[in-house]
């Protein structure tokens, strides 16, 4: 089942490739509500990650927009590795000004780990995720993006033990 998940996000991912504007990614992300106890169990250890990813963002309206990203990350702690996926987004731009609009996206990613994460029984993590941004024009068809987005992994109890990793990643972007 898995699998089948996998496959039709990835498919998802690149469905609307052609006509989407392309943003490129870099961030850094480090664990954020990691007690022990709750929805995470990372037990407070450290955890802190890379992350590289580009966007194929495809616009319905003017403010509503459905983004595909795949993207790669190396973690450096608490052990290293290398994560990757892809994740479906949907982005809403408000407060439109001449030089800046702001926006709110959220979605779903998965994504395969060579690392083993401390409560983890799968390298398959479901990334359901959250974040808000600012997009700045800064030439004739260039933007740039800042962007804090959290994200949950989790195996979705699709194994035990089902420990959640939570993070908060903060990235720049630029497209053309």
């Amino acid at each position: 089942m898995k699998k089948i998940v996998f496959i039709a996000l990835f498919l998802f991912a690149f469905s609307s490739v052609a006509s989407a504007r392309i943003i490129y990614n870099l961030g850094y992300g480090f664990g954020l509500l990691n007690s022990g106890t709750g929805f995470s169990k990372l037990d407070k250890k450290y955890y802190d990650y890379y992350k590289a990813s580009v966007d194929f963002e495809h616009f319905y309206t003017k403010n509503f927009s459905v983004i595909a990203e795949p993207f790669v990350a190396y973690v450096n702690r608490p052990t290293e590795g290398v994560s990757f996926g892809v994740s479906g987004l949907l982005r809403y731009y408000f407060l439109n000004e001449t030089t800046f609009r702001t926006f709110a996206d959220g979605g779903l990613g998965v994504s395969y780990n060579t690392l083993q994460y401390p409560g983890q029984a799968s390298k398959y993590l479901f990334m359901p995720q959250v974040g808000l941004g600012i997009e700045f024009n800064v030439g004739k068809s260039t933007k740039m993006f800042i962007e804090d987005r959290f994200i949950h992994m989790s195996c979705a109890s699709i194994k035990e033990p089902n420990g959640a990793v939570n993070s908060n990643t903060i990235m720049i972007g630029i497209s053309f």
